[in-house]
């Protein structure tokens, strides 16, 4: 395959590919108006009046003769020239350690009674390190920041991209056991979101043991077998993408996770924050969800206000963690800044609202939706592959495939023999050369019986991906096909 080619070797030289903003399917279709960001006198001054410097020294007369004061730092809108879609005196909080602040920050809250620190105000920009200094000597343990009025904590460095170790205390099972566990487990968990965004929509108290039990059932699986609960979550009806879609989107960022080897309660929580990410969705009328069609460009704009709608509905619950907040707001961020609902830049995008962006989009181009006919796995990997650098992450893309494959299983293959194949396992360090199960005969027009061949053992190489609907074949009866064969 040409693409396959040229993917690793952009990995591998760093080729910068930006596509298209037309080719971009669905919510990614985002039509930046380009403008110039000015920041007029009267901007700065609302800035000013609205972070108010609490020490009293550092005022315009003072500051005119020290150096010069840093400017806020504009989020992704402002940057464009846009007005983000929810800034209506809303705010967007954010919890740091006081040693963790920094010039271009907007408090928002300091933790403790005001009488403890000598700031007359709690609602500031912070301008100066005077400031930082003076927050950090008063005792000040907690800080709330408004990452919409001011810069966000920066990303830290994301850990060595390194296979996650295979020990586990979870028995291995075989692909067609854990397949059947994982039939059950889907359905649980289908009941389960089902419930929890009922409880959004009737405005009910939410709670996170339910939905922690169930990121558990999903790591646990995994342990047992790293692609029975992958495989089997893909399988859904479009009826069903609202709820299913949260659970795929759970166990794909569990797995890459691990493969990142973040600790045991980072992943978690990334478990936890796939569940919810699309919570906002809730907000939004059913007929815009439904909508069979392009989005008019005012349904667009509605469309994206679904993150910051999210954050606050987990925010008010006051049960989730930072981890499923950043990535309920930020999954939409893009690395080269042309995501929502900021237009983020890479290092300040977190690593986990990277795993997100990535396995959310995985899974809505492989799923049935009411204006979108699912792709082949092969498909959403080229499509996620050609936009590395532009708008996903290189490191966690090669996480990605290193978790699922380049040619997940179940792909459909066609060999240089004139024969169609399906991806029944991978190869660990020959990704382009996966284990097929052989079914049919693209020169004779008709099945074969199945044969299972090692591609890097065979006489034969792949020339093309397929998809199995034209050829006859759903999804079911290919994994029924090769599940005896999986591994």
């Amino acid at each position: 395959m040409v693409w396959m080619g040229l993917t690793f070797g952009m990995l591998s030289v760093g080729a910068q590919m930006r596509p298209c903003t037309n080719c971009l399917p669905g919510e990614e279709q985002v039509a930046w108006d380009r403008a110039d960001a000015a920041e007029s006198a009267s901007e700065q001054k609302t800035l000013k009046k609205s972070g108010s410097l609490p020490i009293m020294a550092a005022n315009d007369k003072n500051q005119s003769k020290g150096p010069a004061r840093p400017e806020p730092r504009l989020n992704g809108y402002a940057r464009h020239g846009l007005r983000a879609p929810f800034d209506r005196g809303d705010c967007m909080l954010r919890r740091i350690k006081a040693e963790q602040l920094q010039i271009g920050m907007f408090v928002a809250r300091l933790g403790g009674p005001w009488i403890n620190h000598p700031f007359w105000r709690s609602r500031f920009l912070v301008t100066s390190d005077e400031q930082v200094e003076q927050i950090q000597s008063a005792n000040v343990q907690d800080v709330w920041i408004d990452i919409l009025k001011g810069r966000n904590l920066p990303t830290p460095a994301a850990p060595d991209m390194m296979e996650a170790d295979d020990a586990t205390d979870d028995p291995e099972a075989s692909f067609e056991d854990e397949l059947e566990r994982a039939r059950e487990l889907i359905k649980t968990g289908r009941a389960l979101v089902g419930n929890l965004f009922n409880d959004v929509r009737m405005g009910r108290a939410l709670e996170t043991n339910g939905a922690l039990l169930l990121v558990d059932s999903a790591s646990t699986s995994l342990s047992r077998h790293s692609q029975a609960l992958l495989a089997m979550a893909r399988l859904k009806v479009k009826d069903d993408y609202t709820y299913l879609h949260s659970f795929s989107v759970c166990a794909l960022m569990i797995a890459v996770g691990r493969n990142l080897k973040l600790p045991d309660g980072e992943v978690r929580e990334l478990g936890l924050a796939g569940l919810v990410h699309d919570i906002g969705k809730l907000t939004l009328p059913e007929s815009l969800l439904m909508k069979g069609g392009d989005l008019s460009p005012s349904e667009a704009e509605q469309m994206r206000r679904h993150p910051s709608a999210g954050y606050r509905i987990l925010n008010e619950a006051r049960l989730y963690t930072n981890i499923p907040l950043d990535v309920c707001v930020h999954h939409h961020e893009r690395v080269d800044g042309r995501g929502y609902p900021f237009g983020l830049l890479e290092h300040e995008i977190s690593v986990h609202a990277k795993i997100a962006a990535i396995c959310d989009t995985y899974d809505s181009l492989t799923s049935p939706r009411p204006n979108h006919l699912a792709w082949s796995p092969a498909r959403a990997m080229e499509y996620i592959a050609v936009r590395v650098d532009t708008l996903f992450d290189r490191r966690v893309f090669k996480a990605f495939t290193r978790t699922i494959g380049i040619y997940p299983l179940g792909t459909v293959l066609r060999l240089r023999s004139g024969r169609l194949a399906v991806v029944c396992g991978q190869n660990e360090g020959e990704p382009l050369r996966p284990r097929v199960m052989v079914f049919y005969s693209v020169t004779d027009a008709k099945p074969l019986p199945p044969e299972v061949l090692d591609l890097t053992q065979a006489d034969d190489t792949v020339i093309a991906f397929e998809d199995a609907r034209q050829w006859g074949f759903s999804d079911d009866q290919l994994m029924a096909m090769y599940a005896p064969h999986a591994r």
